[in-house]
């Protein structure tokens, strides 16, 4: 009993250096962003920087294609170097979508510095900064900030999500759950055609509702969403902080080709295609997953 406690309390000073790093890299991100209506008095309440740093809001940044021909800009790689700094103390390997991990190992760290980068270049909102903690194959906890609103969604294994809202150096306690009951609602990608979610959406009689980054679990968690479906490629820092938050609710993520929890293996680097179930519709996985067999999905 005392040594189960002991690692989670462990878990939970590992779980608090993750949050200390998420709102590192999102102070590193949000130097960078202009946009419409966000403006310093924001920044200065939610960061963790001194007012001569902040003054270097909305800079200029840069913007490059990598081999996948996916975009990479400065806040990306600034927001990175700020996490690997700031969780170098754990003395856990790190895999990152910016630095790969070269070899094997048991637990590591798995994040993504900046997800949804293409939205942080629109100026939409809709990106986060992802991190994980990975132990033989799956996630043990998980954080996901989203440095606009200075929402925080934080879980490790066998607690509850707790959200929470960065501000003025503090995280201050919020209510989860936005609604008692989710809505028939399938959360999709917002770039292309999405047909995939769509035909499950009609055979179900669901509502689409489309958004970017791994918010998207983030509403699963909030209960403002019944599902999230995603069948294009996606690599594991793409979902593993995003599965712990919405496990945390009672949700369950499914790997569509092996009916199981997702592995996330820092050879292969790839998750395969998944569906996201909230609580209150995991009486209807049943109905879920052979709809998707029937439809040829």
């Amino acid at each position: 009993m005392q040594q189960k406690e002991t690692k989670m309390q462990n878990l939970n000073e590992l779980l608090c250096l993750a949050k200390l790093a998420a709102v590192k890299a999102g102070d590193e991100i949000m130097k960078f962003y202009a946009h419409k209506g966000f403006d310093d008095e924001i920044l200065a309440a939610r960061s963790t920087l001194p007012e001569s740093a902040r003054s270097q809001n909305c800079r200029d940044f840069e913007v490059n294609l990598k081999t996948d021909h996916s975009p990479v800009t400065s806040a990306d790689l600034a927001a990175n170097a700020a996490i690997f700094e700031t969780l170098k103390s754990s003395q856990i390997q790190i895999c990152s979508e910016e630095k790969i991990l070269g070899e094997s190992a048991r637990m590591f760290w798995l994040i993504d510095p900046l997800d949804g980068t293409k939205d942080f270049i629109e100026g939409s909102g809709e990106f986060c900064v992802c991190i994980a903690l990975i132990e033989d194959g799956r996630p043990v906890l998980g954080v996901i900030y989203v440095p606009v609103t200075g929402e925080i969604y934080s879980a490790a294994k066998g607690e509850r999500t707790q959200k929470e809202l960065y501000k003025n150096g503090a995280f201050i306690p919020q209510i989860l759950a936005a609604r008692e009951y989710a809505p028939q609602t399938i959360i999709s990608g917002k770039r292309g055609k999405n047909v995939t979610a769509g035909k499950l959406a009609t055979a179900l009689n669901f509502d689409i509702a489309r958004l970017s980054s791994a918010i998207k679990y983030c509403r699963i968690a909030e209960n403002l969403a019944g599902a999230y479906m995603r069948y294009s490629p996606s690599s594991i820092w793409d979902n593993a902080a995003g599965e712990m938050i919405a496990a945390g609710t009672g949700a369950k993520m499914i790997d569509l080709a092996t009916l199981k929890a997702p592995i996330y293996d820092e050879a292969s680097l790839k998750n395969n295609k998944f569906i996201v179930i909230a609580k209150d519709f995991l009486a209807r996985e049943v109905e879920i997953l052979r709809a998707i067999r029937e439809l040829n999905l």
